[in-house]
């Protein structure tokens, strides 16, 4: 028997304002008019938090509908869910990744109760298949939904028996579940080792090689250039993916004395015609880069970009060289291919934001080295990352700084409490 969800999926659609929004769909047509209207009510919020949400919002359609739990006749009859029903949604979270990377996926896994046990039993004594914050938000979003579901049908009605017996469904329900996310924020089962480095240094070492245009051991066959100034503009300043997408010929500063580019924030452009479109998360700045790598950008524009088809209707700066979406703006997924590429030829599992990791890395070794006070480095850290004031990031990213100091500290400690073992004094 076919599995009622196989066709679910999440879509970007553009509305007449030329603004992307997800949407969940079966067949092509809005999947469900409830989860159409708890995405519409939370338009407040930014695109990529939105596709987040509408992700979350599938995989927990997905489950219950695989089950014949319909959640709106639930809460409109004030049933709600029972405990063992819970347990069952809480085990799925911790063991199924939806595939949301490209937008491309036909089918939703299918939740059944033999693909669970076989998953607890897989995984036993391994870590779970999602991290602790994705488990954490497939929990939120299904209290939220729940929620919003609540204040559609029973909100405001007048008190009687069944409206009390409603609300203590609703409030029993919200305590237990509200419980469960209490206790996920103390116990993340994955443990990240603060001395290992983002990028190992012989590894980095062989990636600065391989993504040279003219390297023998450079992985592509064709869009050299472009692949190289991507990857390079991420080594060498530290920007996100969304920054590297939104980058437009009319960002360069080339001043020979100080190269640049500015780092915009418009959301929503306009201008931006892909599915996915980009998004800097930072705070608008100036970026520096070298002079060489300005001059690379430079001969870029005024040879591969300039002779390329419909790159005259934008202004974004890098662009598909070949295939339907010719001198399209080049996309999220595209981005991501050609990092993963280059790791992959030099054994890494590679993406965009190692990167930002290893440029902290590199950065703070520099700024030491010219004795820079640890408070300076932070403000000069800050300004880079585009981070607001308060922001608490640099701790995150200085993980492997901060344990290389401990355990340097910690060894000199070491070496002169511990006695000597040859009988010296």
């Amino acid at each position: 028997m076919n599995n009622l969800s196989d066709n679910v999926q999440v879509k970007i659609y553009k509305d007449m304002n030329g603004l992307s929004f997800p949407a969940i769909v079966q067949d092509g047509l809005p999947c469900h008019v409830y989860l159409t209207a708890y995405l519409t009510s939370n338009h407040d919020l930014s695109f990529n938090s939105l596709k987040k949400y509408a992700y979350e919002l599938k995989f927990l359609h997905c489950f219950f509908m695989g089950r014949a739990i319909d959640l709106v006749e639930r809460v409109a009859s004030g049933s709600f869910l029972s405990i063992e029903e819970i347990d069952s949604y809480i085990r799925a979270c911790k063991f199924y990744v939806d595939t949301d990377g490209d937008n491309n996926d036909n089918k939703v896994v299918s939740l059944t109760d033999k693909r669970i046990r076989d998953a607890i039993y897989a995984t036993s004594n391994s870590q779970p298949k999602v991290s602790a914050h994705t488990f954490n938000q497939r929990l939120n979003r299904l209290k939220s939904y729940i929620e919003f579901l609540y204040v559609c049908h029973h909100y405001d009605q007048a008190e009687t028996e069944q409206k009390i017996r409603t609300d203590n469904q609703f409030n029993n329900f919200k305590l237990y579940i509200s419980s469960v996310i209490s206790k996920t924020r103390k116990n993340n089962t994955f443990t990240k080792d603060a001395f290992e480095s983002a990028i190992p240094n012989d590894k980095f070492i062989k990636l600065l090689d391989v993504i040279q245009e003219r390297s023998s051991n450079n992985p592509f066959k064709s869009s050299k250039l472009r692949n190289q100034l991507i990857a390079q503009i991420l080594i060498s300043t530290g920007v996100r993916v969304g920054a590297v997408m939104k980058l437009k010929v009319g960002d360069l500063v080339d001043d020979w004395s100080n190269p640049r580019f500015l780092l915009t924030r418009t959301p929503n452009d306009p201008t931006d015609t892909r599915r996915l479109p980009a998004a800097n998360k930072t705070k608008a700045l100036s970026v520096s880069i070298s002079p060489d790598l300005m001059k690379l950008i430079k001969l870029y524009t005024a040879t591969v970009r300039n002779i390329t088809p419909n790159t005259h209707k934008h202004e974004f700066l890098f662009i598909s060289e070949k295939g339907k979406t010719i001198g399209e703006p080049i996309s999220y997924n595209a981005i991501h291919k050609v990092i993963k590429t280059f790791g992959d030829y030099v054994g890494l599992a590679l993406h965009p934001h190692l990167l930002r990791h290893k440029w902290n890395e590199v950065f703070e070794n520099k700024a030491k080295e010219q004795g820079f006070p640890p408070d300076k480095i932070e403000d000069l850290r800050k300004y880079a990352m585009g981070w607001v004031e308060d922001s608490k990031m640099a701790s995150v990213y200085n993980e492997f700084q901060l344990a290389m100091t401990v355990a340097e500290i910690s060894s000199k400690n070491q070496s002169q409490s511990v006695p000597n073992l040859r009988g010296g004094k």
